[in-house]
């Protein structure tokens, strides 16, 4: 089933909701194509399940441990669990989908068990990497881009007992993936535990008090650190400052509701945060490049 970027929900605590996931069978294939004239696919966020993600068409960036991963058509990244991120695409002029594959740590191993210890632990608790890219042009790396795209093909065929097929195509390919590490880790190193929880705390506030007219003070007062702390923490993990970010999520928080609501334009304004619908619509063009009632009429 083919998703787009609004159909991904993150909860107030900027923590993304897999309602796929299910307890007795942690796993999702989630097949996404981005609109055009879309810009941000997701912003920050994080979640508990592991990440592995395969580019089918066009070319989409994956912002995380302050770096921003380009990646073309047929290349794909493993993302860790917990670690924050964001996807954009590089372009709103052309089409973009990708597959995420999505997987919690006892969809492999039991919880507590030999195989958490000796092949889980060492990537999920040591955060050793936040992500790993993969590349076609590498034979280990384009190894597993073709396992992620056979376990594809067993999830849309749903021959008998897809699901063991599934969960032991995915075993296979962490054992590839953990070999992987040690022979060429394109790798990002995780930094300081405390500034990326520092920050989390922050975009949380943000993601829970966006409606409202909220300061600088207010903002950094969530993570208990300085006004100038906050803003190097903003600067050095994500690249830009706690309004610009503040501003961009009401936008996308507008997007939603123009999109999901009969809301009118003035109410979308009022509900986003902004202090008039005048400075909303300028502000809204500037990011998006339309205004909201054209930007609603294209949905």
């Amino acid at each position: 089933m083919m998703m787009f970027p609004e159909d991904i929900i993150l909860t107030s605590a900027n923590r993304e909701e897999i309602h796929e996931i299910k307890s007795d069978y942690p796993f999702c294939l989630r097949n996404i194509m981005t609109r055009l004239g879309d810009m941000q696919v997701v912003t920050w966020h994080w979640h508990e399940e592991f990440e592995f993600v395969y580019v089918c068409e066009g070319e989409l960036e994956y912002w995380v441990g302050g770096k921003c991963i380009l990646l073309k058509k047929e290349e794909g990244i493993f993302i860790n669990s917990n670690v924050m991120h964001q996807v954009t695409v590089p372009s709103s002029k052309r089409k973009t989908e990708y597959q995420v594959f999505m997987f919690r740590k006892n969809f492999l191993a039991e919880e507590g068990g030999l195989l958490e210890k000796l092949y889980i632990h060492p990537v999920l608790a040591k955060k050793e990497f936040q992500a790993v890219v993969f590349h076609k042009e590498n034979s280990e790396q384009k190894k597993l881009l073709k396992a992620l795209q056979e376990i594809s093909k067993i999830q849309e065929e749903k021959e008998f007992a897809f699901e063991m097929k599934i969960r032991n195509a995915i075993s296979n390919m962490w054992v590839d993936f953990l070999q992987l590490l040690n022979i060429d880790s394109d790798d990002i190193t995780i930094k300081a535990a405390g500034k990326e929880e520092r920050l989390k705390r922050m975009l949380s506030f943000i993601q829970q008090n966006y409606m409202e007219d909220i300061s600088l003070k207010n903002i950094v007062e969530a993570a208990q650190i300085s006004e100038r702390e906050g803003l190097r923490c903003f600067q050095e993990e994500i690249h830009t400052t706690p309004f610009t970010y503040l501003t961009e999520y009401r936008i996308q928080m507008a997007c939603m509701l123009l999109q999901n609501t009969q809301d009118t334009i003035t109410i979308v304004s009022g509900k986003c945060g902004f202090q008039s619908s005048s400075y909303f619509g300028k502000v809204f063009r500037k990011c998006m490049g339309c205004t909201p009632y054209e930007y609603r009429k294209s949905r």
